[in-house]
């Protein structure tokens, strides 16, 4: 279960952005705050994973909020939601680990997107262990950022979600140079067998992965996937 704050001194936005959030079983919305201050103290006492944060209020802004959050070395994500649409904002934001930005009002569907984002890319932190920082950053990256519209209506045309297509993509190009069996990829992604077959199917056949058969004396050959030296056009 998710632990979830919600940052935000509009009481209907914050109504409606916690029964966003439990419609989700794997989320749990914790306490609501109306100012950084109050939210920061809390943190202190009852650690949380995801934070919805607006950046306008009183007290202790949302940038304010960010930047103690980080000076403190709290380890929790943040999704922002603002009317604030302006480059400035967001590149103000962004170096303070903001996993999405979604501009007020948004919808029930953009934000079930943000926070599927958020536990895929925790389920595949949880299952990897001992990278670098360069490819610690590649796992963070967001799954849909270069996605184009031509894969996202190609991967839904055959039943396939972009999301998990990317996250395993994102596992591969984490570890690119090794090669694992769809068993371990399965494991990696939260997915079953079947499933992950289907998405490496479809990444072979847009030539973003390779597959190669691991011969090994004494043991049966196994089919292993790669991500390709160079990505597809």
């Amino acid at each position: 279960m998710y632990r979830v704050i919600i940052v935000e001194d509009d009481p209907e936005i914050a109504r409606t952005t916690k029964s966003y959030v439990e419609k989700h079983p794997d989320f749990q919305v914790k306490a609501i705050f109306s100012n950084g201050q109050e939210a920061l103290n809390n943190i202190w006492l009852s650690p949380v994973d995801l934070i919805v944060l607006d950046l306008y209020m009183p007290q202790m802004n949302g940038k304010e909020f960010l930047y103690r959050l980080r000076k403190e070395n709290f380890q929790v994500d943040v999704i922002v939601v603002t009317a604030a649409n302006d480059a400035e904002n967001i590149r103000e934001v962004l170096p303070f680990g903001v996993v999405d930005y979604l501009l007020k009002p948004f919808e029930a569907a953009r934000f079930a997107e943000a926070l599927e984002r958020f536990s895929q890319r925790h389920q595949i932190i949880s299952a990897i262990s001992g990278l670098d920082q360069e490819r610690i950053d590649v796992v963070f990256s967001d799954p849909a950022a270069g996605e184009s519209a031509a894969r996202r209506a190609r991967l839904e045309e055959k039943g396939l979600k972009p999301l998990p297509y990317q996250a395993l993509l994102d596992f591969l190009e984490a570890h690119r140079g090794e090669r694992f069996p769809a068993e371990a990829l399965a494991e990696a992604a939260g997915l079953s067998k079947v499933s992950v077959r289907r998405y490496l199917s479809e990444m072979i056949e847009a030539r973003e992965i390779a597959s190669d058969v691991d011969i090994r004396a004494g043991s049966r050959p196994t089919m292993v996937y790669r991500r390709t030296e160079e990505d597809a056009p």
